[in-house]
């Protein structure tokens, strides 16, 4: 028989190095890009779904005939916001009843934006144009609707803005969600 040395199929170790060298690479310029595209993604989707809470808002007014506010506190951890319904149609709302979050019938998980989203305080750059609307200052801000559609602006503006922010680094860090004296609600 005639010994013929076999030669056997895979990788040399070389090969092996070059491919995970651009494996390597690879990852080091597609994941910082990944991570903007997903805080941005993220942003975008928190904008989104408080401008859809506030016009879900505005229609629970308009369809049950009653009051409904959105309340809201700023600053860097704050994220949450709750919907209420008033006891009247207009006028002196006594009580408030929740819509979401503790004590709401039945019960609806309390509204939150994004981990990475928040509710700036008010500035220059980052207005939060309404005001606290309940006879008690309970430190938060509201957005009244009433059943015609139409929101209680603070000092006779002709626009009402609320501001939700990202300190991540992003392409549009900072959304203005304005409220129209009709009720008209859109991001900017």
């Amino acid at each position: 028989m005639n010994a013929q040395k076999r030669r056997q199929a895979g990788y040399s170790l070389a090969e092996m190095l070059t491919v995970v060298a651009i494996v390597g690479t690879l990852a080091l310029v597609t994941v910082p890009s990944f991570m903007n595209y997903y805080n941005s993604n993220k942003v975008k989707s928190s904008m989104r779904s408080f401008t859809t809470d506030l016009r879900t808002a505005r229609m629970t007014s308009i369809s049950r005939g009653r009051e409904v506010k959105v309340s809201f506190t700023t600053g860097t951890a704050k994220r949450g916001y709750t919907l209420y319904e008033g006891n009247r149609s207009i006028g002196t709302v006594t009580t408030w009843t929740p819509l979401t979050g503790p004590g709401s019938t039945p019960p609806k998980p309390a509204k939150t934006l994004d981990d990475v989203i928040y509710f700036p305080t008010d500035s220059a750059k980052t207005p939060q144009t309404f005001i606290d609307e309940d006879t008690v200052a309970d430190g938060q801000l509201d957005i009244l609707f009433f059943p015609d559609g139409h929101v209680r602006l603070p000092n006779n503006l002709t626009v009402g803005t609320i501001t939700i922010k990202t300190d991540r680094k992003v392409p549009r860090p900072q959304y203005a969600i304005e409220i129209s004296p009709s009720g008209r609600v859109q991001a900017k």
